[in-house]
């Protein structure tokens, strides 16, 4: 049993790492680097970007949050509702899984299809201004999703200490 534990637990951190690493790349990295490029080199790369990170990021992140389940319910403490709800560990636990799962479907959702809207070279001044704002809009949706991070990391370390 203690080796299922410490393979689901390696597993659950380094696709955790994986989907939180990506995420920072691509705001602090990826995301102002598009920014810098003429509009045509642009639009290619954040086409290239948006078409391949969900086939990517979407199983690592749905890996992450199962093997978080596995570990905690399975392998872990959590057995009863009575235990998720009654203690802080299984609050924890709860905010946890919730925030992992709407970081999830905001990246899946809110922020894959507004990045979608960035495939076409704007050929006009009213075009350029509507992708602009676009790009703006994908620049605060992957900085929000971010919050979403926050909480499930803080959650972790809690939960490391019992919390």
């Amino acid at each position: 049993m203690e080796l299922a534990v410490i393979a689901v637990q390696w597993l659950h951190v380094f696709l955790g790492i994986f989907w939180f690493g990506s995420t920072l790349y691509l705001n602090f990295v990826v995301i102002p680097a598009i920014l810098k490029l003429p509009p045509e080199q642009g639009v290619a790369a954040s086409k290239s970007i948006s078409e391949r990170s969900p086939r990517v990021i979407t199983p690592v992140a749905t890996l992450v949050i199962l093997f978080g389940l596995l570990r905690g319910i399975v392998l872990g403490p959590v057995h009863s509702l009575s235990f998720l709800l009654g203690t802080a560990y299984g609050i924890t636990f709860l905010v946890s899984f919730l925030a992992a799962t709407a970081t999830f479907l905001w990246g899946l959702l809110v922020l894959s299809r507004e990045a979608t809207k960035l495939h076409v070279v704007p050929t006009n001044v009213k075009e350029q201004a509507a992708y602009d704002a676009t790009l703006g809009r994908v620049r605060i949706i992957a900085l929000l999703e971010l919050v979403g991070f926050f909480v499930v990391f803080t959650c972790m370390i809690l939960m490391r200490f019992g919390m």
